[in-house]
């Protein structure tokens, strides 16, 4: 029976990985670029003065070998902005001590022991981070951020408007192999019902985005 219960977990983690398709470390736009940490995708844009993250990756030696192939250098990271808080998006965090990390107030208590993740596991405590405010926009240099909180994938999960222009989904979106924009997968997410509806409150965004940048999936240019 263990042997079976074994087999169909390893299955369905198959099913899941084949899903992803993260894109490799590269040169997005002149100022935008995306890191690749095993099968997650973190992005990184560059303001007239410093860089700022959107998420961070699995694990800080993933992420400064990333940043330093795209020579970027650590000291460099003013901001952080987290899409949520699983270990895969900011596992990568302590290679960026003097950093500003942000999140949302709904993801709060995916960090602080009130809310596990699945079962009886939790998230990792984050110290030291700043709450934002959902619709409101944060100028950082010269460049605009909008946060919009999108739940469904966790309760805080939040997806960042840049200037209009890029939109870092996390894992509300994937993209297709046909490069059709779909729905994170159902298995992955807390409340997939709460992610559809965030997906449908939040459409007229995605479709005006010329950029969509996913956490699992590369990105896509319309």
């Amino acid at each position: 029976m263990e042997y079976i219960v074994l087999g169909i977990i390893l299955i369905i983690m198959i099913l899941i990985f084949s899903a992803f398709r993260p894109a490799s470390t590269q040169v997005i736009t002149e100022n935008l670029y995306v890191v690749r940490c095993g099968f997650v995708n973190f992005y990184a844009l560059k303001t007239a003065n410093c860089v700022v993250l959107f998420d961070t990756g699995i694990n800080a030696l993933f992420a400064k070998k990333g940043l330093e192939k795209l020579g970027i250098s650590t000291e460099t990271i003013t901001h952080i902005f987290l899409t949520h808080t699983d270990y895969d998006h900011m596992g990568g965090i302590t290679a960026f001590p003097k950093a500003e990390r942000h999140i949302s107030k709904e993801e709060e208590q995916m960090i602080n022991g009130k809310t596990a993740r699945r079962g009886f596991f939790y998230n990792s405590r984050l110290p030291d981070y700043h709450i934002f405010e959902n619709g409101k926009r944060i100028d950082v240099d010269n460049i605009s951020i909008l946060p919009l909180l999108t739940s469904g994938h966790t309760p805080g999960s939040t997806i960042y408007l840049i200037d209009n222009r890029y939109l870092v989904t996390g894992d509300l979106l994937r993209i297709s192999q046909k490069g059709k924009i779909k729905p994170f997968l159902r298995l992955m997410n807390k409340n997939h019902k709460e992610s559809i509806e965030s997906i449908k409150d939040k459409k007229e965004i995605i479709d005006s985005a010329e950029y969509i940048l996913t956490g699992h999936t590369g990105f896509y240019k319309k």
